[in-house]
Parts: C-alpha cells; sequence; structure tokens
C-alpha cells in the first residue's frame, strides 16, 4: 500500500526540517503577533471540486489578512496522505487530514513508512462517507459490490485510506474483492455518469460540488453504511463516528444512516508555538467568512475543536484556547 513517492517525501523530511526553519515557517516562538512572519505559508487542501479546497482557499484568505508580510496560498492536492506527506517534507505548513490517516501518519503505518511528527490546532468538521451508485444498480449495502467496477478514491487520499477499511470490514476482498479504480470525487461521477463505473466512495464535507453536480443531472443513490459503524470502531478507533447524510442536503428522497470520521487542521509539531497561536485565532476569528467559502464551516467550535484525538493539540493551539475559554482543557 506504501507509494514510492511517499517513501521518497519521507525519506526527505529531516533535510527538509531547514527549509521549514528557513522559509516557511520562520517565526519567534514568545510573541503571538509573529514579530517574524514567514515568508510564505502554504495551505495543504484538497481537490479542486471537494470541500477542502473551498475551506482551505477561505483559510489562506484568513491567514494572509493575519499575516500581511507573508504569501499564503492553498494547494489543489489529492487529499490527506499527499497533506501530511508535504507537511512532513516542509511543501506546506498547514494541511487538512481525516483523523484516520492521521493516525496511520503518526504510527508510520498504512501510506506512510516511517511516523510523521503532527500537532492540530483544530477539529474542524466530520466527513461523511459517500458510497454512490447509479438509480438503477441492485447494490444495497458495501457487501454488495464484490466484483463491481468500484473508485476507492484518489491516490494520496483519505478517501482511499476509508474506502479500503470500508470494504474489508464488509468482508469486500480476496474472492469477492472490487474491481479496483484510483480516481477523485469529479471523475468518477463522470465515470459513473458514463456507465464506466458502478460506485464511487467519497469521503468529504456536506455538500460536496462533486457529488452535488451528479445528484443534479443523473439518477443516483447512496449506499447506507451504518451496518459497518460498529467494525470500523473495533478496528480502526473511536474516532469513527455516526453521521448521516440529510436527505435536504442533496435533495434525495430519504436521509442516509452512514458513518463519518473527523476532519483536522494539522501543522507539523516544530511549528513555533507564536505562529500556531496566531493561525488558531485567526481560524476562529474568520468563521463568519469561512461560512461564506462554505457551509462546512459553521460546525467550527471551539469547544468541540480542542477534541483532536488521535493528534494532540500544539502547545500554541492550546495556549489560544486556554486565554479564549478559561478551564477548558488543551490537551
Amino acid at each position: 500500500m506504501t507509494s514510492g513517492r511517499t517513501r521518497g517525501r519521507l525519506a526527505g523530511a529531516a533535510a527538509a526540517v531547514a527549509v521549514l526553519t528557513g522559509t516557511v515557517l520562520t517565526g519567534c516562538a514568545t510573541d503571538p503577533d509573529v514579530a517574524d512572519p514567514p515568508a510564505e505559508l502554504v495551505v495543504a487542501a484538497g481537490e479542486s471540486s471537494g470541500v477542502y479546497y473551498r475551506y482551505g482557499l477561505g483559510l489562506a484568505d484568513a491567514f494572509g489578512a493575519e499575516l500581511p508580510d507573508t504569501a499564503v496560498t492553498a494547494a489543489v492536492t489529492s487529499g490527506s496522505v499527499d497533506n501530511i506527506e508535504r507537511l512532513a517534507t516542509g511543501d506546506a505548513a498547514v494541511a487538512f487530514a481525516l483523523a484516520d490517516t492521521a493516525a496511520e501518519a503518526a504510527a508510520g503505518t498504512g501510506p506512510f513508512d516511517a511516523p510523521v511528527s503532527l500537532r492540530a490546532i483544530a477539529r474542524l468538521y466530520t466527513n461523511a462517507v459517500h458510497v454512490v451508485v447509479a438509480a438503477g444498480s441492485p447494490a444495497q449495502r458495501v457487501s454488495d459490490l464484490a466484483g463491481q467496477r468500484v473508485s476507492v478514491g484518489a491516490p494520496g487520499s483519505g478517501t482511499e485510506v476509508t474506502a479500503l477499511r470500508l470494504l474489508a470490514v464488509a468482508g469486500v476482498s480476496g474472492d469477492r474483492a472490487v474491481r479496483t479504480q484510483r480516481l477523485g470525487v469529479q471523475e468518477s461521477a463522470g465515470e459513473l455518469a458514463a456507465g464506466r463505473l458502478d460506485a464511487f466512495f467519497w469521503s468529504g464535507g456536506l455538500p460536496t460540488d462533486g457529488v452535488q453536480d451528479l445528484v443534479d443531472s443523473t439518477p443516483v443513490r447512496l449506499l447506507p453504511t451504518d451496518d459497518l459503524l460498529v467494525g470500523m470502531r473495533a478496528d480502526h478507533g473511536e474516532y469513527v463516528v455516526e453521521q448521516t447524510i440529510r436527505a435536504s442536503v442533496y435533495g434525495l428522497p430519504a436521509d442516509v444512516p452512514g458513518i463519518g470520521v473527523p476532519n483536522l487542521l494539522l501543522v507539523r509539531a516544530d511549528m513555533p508555538d507564536d505562529l500556531a497561536e496566531t493561525l488558531t485565532a485567526a481560524l476562529f476569528a474568520a468563521q463568519p467568512d469561512l461560512v461564506g467559502a462554505h457551509p462546512a464551516a459553521r460546525h467550527l467550535d471551539q469547544r468541540s475543536a480542542i477534541t483532536t484525538a488521535p493528534v494532540p493539540l500544539h502547545p500554541g493551539a492550546a495556549a489560544y484556547y486556554r486565554a479564549a475559554k478559561p478551564g477548558v482543557s488543551g490537551g
């Protein structure tokens, strides 16, 4: 499951520390106003038709307003695995990632050859797992996808990590394995609409533009995944949660019960404390504008934001939460 690109990126992570401390993350460790701001700050976001990217554009604007001498950009990426790789090598300073992918990165398992030293500045919202099929498909559950043409998400995405786990828990492996394709949400939607794909997975905020466009143009259904919650939590941690996709989100005929995985906003452990504190403060100060970037930002809340398991809070972020909410632990 380990990609050559992941091996190459992580092998160069130690050399990138100099880049992080000298260019991308330059800053002093005491002044929360960042007396020596970085020249450049990259937010590793996601696919251009996904929630991460729209949210990331809003974050880039918020961070840029707080750090006027810093060039802040949001990068189009493949998603969680790709984003964490970019953190590891210094190609990004801030990254969106799913909690289950972050757990593998911290442990150096799955697509990661070595542990990545991560810290979180906030839990943002919960991704809903979408399993999309044509309206006329005989499949009613993930277990019915055996032998079918299924996209599990783009290479380097958190969707791929979650999808492969769901298929394994559903018993869709070995002789019952799907015919796997690895496509992003936009390409998956196009292939399903053209009849060249039987189903695709997507893990994203609600609503996701790529899914909404497909629902609006093509008769499709979303499969429930709630039957896999117990198995997923037993195998992959308590951060896998219930997450129903309400009928009103996409104009579906009924709610779709399923599972979700929290999204974290991550930084490297060696980010200066003052910079992490400033970014955390900017995140919350800009919430009204972030909601305009994507409705998922409505779920940003100081009390839930500190629950970043399996990644600990960055000390700078913890300092912000202590000041904003006296008595609330930053652990």
